[in-house]
């Protein structure tokens, strides 16, 4: 069994990283992902930020000075961490946050997002309904139900307006 040394065992993490990097949606954000103080990349993809990251960790290999050495070695391990969080927390955040790609895409997943809550909320209704005793529940269900299928109808056109192409004149 070979032991690595630590400029090996930094490299394999990184290339851990640059593959969880490539997995992601990796489109441009609005925001800036990180606090100017841990990147000075005025990019908003991974990559921008992972590129930084390869750049310090090629420098720190190059750098004879020990007091140096040792900050970039600190920064490239925040870097690291921080690069790692946002990759595992991708799915997490809200579409809003999401990297930009496809804006009538986007619409379509937002608008098939409403559609299964709007779905879920309708069967729900429908359940209560089914269970009703009285007759002000009932029909106060009802008109819950009327209004969960106009907005799901609602829902369903705008979801097809985004899937037919739009008409020229």
């Amino acid at each position: 069994m070979s032991l690595l040394s630590a400029p090996e065992r930094l490299q394999k993490i990184v290339d851990r990283l640059r593959q969880s990097v490539a997995q992601q949606p990796d489109g441009a954000c609005q925001l800036p992902r990180f606090d100017t103080g841990l990147f000075y990349s005025k990019g908003t993809r991974l990559a921008d930020y992972l590129q930084e990251l390869e750049q310090n960790l090629a420098q720190l290999q190059r750098q004879q000075h020990h007091a140096r050495q040792q900050w970039l070695a600190e920064r490239i391990l925040h870097q690291l961490a921080a690069l790692q969080r946002e990759c595992e927390s991708q799915q997490l955040r809200p579409w809003r946050e999401q990297p930009r790609h496809d804006t009538r895409q986007q619409k379509r997943t937002e608008y098939l997002g409403y559609e299964a809550r709007l779905l879920t909320m309708l069967q729900q209704r429908e359940a209560h309904l089914a269970g009703a005793e009285t007759l002000s529940v009932q029909q106060q269900l009802m008109r819950d139900v009327e209004q969960l299928k106009a907005r799901l109808a609602r829902c369903r056109a705008a979801i097809w307006q985004l899937d037919v192409p739009a008409v020229r004149d």
